[in-house]
């Protein structure tokens, strides 16, 4: 039940999730129904649900410290 149509890699991709065109999704855990818009780029990040990370975004976190966003947010 979700469209990726940006890039994947070691991330944990709950159901309802859209991932928009060259988004870059790296090390992270994408709750239900969360949407990253194209061109976005995220790594080390823990969304919680309904989040909606902005067009061109980039959001860094690391291993020890990822970023976390709580549900219902547009980042």
């Amino acid at each position: 039940g979700c469209t990726i149509d940006g890039i994947v890699e070691n991330s944990i991709i709950s159901k309802g999730v859209k991932i928009g065109k060259g988004a870059v999704v790296k090390n992270s855990i994408i709750m239900q129904d969360t949407t990253i818009r194209d061109n976005a780029q995220i790594d080390y990040v823990i969304t919680d649900k309904e989040v909606t990370v902005s067009e061109g975004r980039s959001l860094k976190g690391s291993r020890s410290f990822p970023v976390f966003v709580p549900a219902y947010k547009i980042i």
